[in-house]
């Protein structure tokens, strides 16, 4: 695999590389179609397994969910070794305190736009004040926007953002970054919308009642990941490490925890457009959007080595 570790600035024109797409692109087809057959494959078995040991307590599109996220995990550390790469250097380039110090900034700037976005659906009428929540939401929503954050940037931000990148070689920023930011909107709606019937191919016919095509995807929320998709893509690339995506990801997380907790919705209230979802609607997205423009305004430039 051909590697390069010129500078290059947002918008200059590609430098052409021969095998270093091909490469990058074979690993994705490759990934993705695995991922497809082997989920197919092992949900029967798996979902034999799960209802044996634990009856009713799971439905057959969470344990389909998990399946896929099993499978993906697995694939992607095998994507790591087809791109001759190596996990640890997401995670590099400053010192633990600068570190720890970005992700906080980074964090409390995710947790503010959901705050915010819940004190504007207060003024509107859809929320209401609902005072300081206990220490336990609070421990409970840092943990659980960390351990997600992290989970999910190793694996869009990581293995399907730098370790692709730089796979594919120096091709147009844009398209990278905007591959990036729609295969994260696009896997948050594909969990099967009912429950799905036993037998062997019982995993394929779950591929055809994904939220996304057989169900009533939330148009707002499906935009919003998009352009978050395109901060988060935008800040690994500009860094060439993860940990800045981590901070503001952990925060917007953290931040949809606790802001239920501030403000709960106000009684008799139907979802709209302008809330109370603290995820979707115009709302979140213009905030959304004043972020992703004060990033992509400047030029991008980055390190792939």
């Amino acid at each position: 695999m051909r590697e390069f570790s010129e500078k290059r600035v947002f918008g200059t024109p590609p430098v052409r590389q021969s095998g270093a797409m091909n490469r990058g692109w074979k690993g994705i087809t490759g990934f993705l179609g695995l991922w497809v057959l082997l989920t197919a494959l092992l949900f029967p078995v798996v979902r034999w397994g799960v209802e044996a040991t634990f009856p009713g307590m799971f439905t057959s599109p969470r344990i389909f969910g998990r399946v896929q996220l099993g499978v993906a995990l697995g694939l992607g550390m095998g994507l790591l070794w087809f791109w001759r790469d190596v996990p640890k250097r997401f995670f590099e380039g400053r010192k633990w305190p600068a570190i720890v110090w970005r992700v906080v900034m980074w964090g409390i700037l995710g947790t503010a736009m959901v705050a915010l976005a819940a004190w504007i659906q207060s003024i509107l009428g859809v929320r209401k004040w609902a005072g300081v929540p206990d220490f336990d939401l609070w421990a409970g929503a840092l943990a659980t926007g960390f351990l997600v954050a992290v989970l999910e940037e190793f694996f869009f931000r990581g293995i399907l953002g730098l370790a692709f990148w730089k796979a594919a070689g120096q091709r147009p920023v844009p398209v990278l970054l905007g591959f990036n930011a729609l295969v994260f909107a696009v896997a948050h709606f594909l969990r099967p919308q009912s429950d799905l019937p036993h037998g062997i191919f019982s995993g394929f016919v779950a591929w055809t009642k994904l939220e996304l095509w057989a169900g009533p995807a939330d148009v707002w929320r499906l935009a919003g990941l998009f352009v978050s998709g395109l901060i988060l893509a935008r800040l690994s690339w500009q860094q060439q490490s993860l940990w800045a995506a981590i901070g503001i990801h952990a925060g917007w997380i953290t931040g949809l925890r606790i802001g239920h907790g501030f403000w709960c919705e106000a009684s008799g209230v139907s979802g709209g457009w302008w809330g109370p979802s603290l995820e979707s609607g115009p709302i979140p997205l213009v905030l959304l959007l004043l972020v992703a423009f004060s990033l992509w305004g400047r030029p991008a430039r980055a390190r792939l080595d």
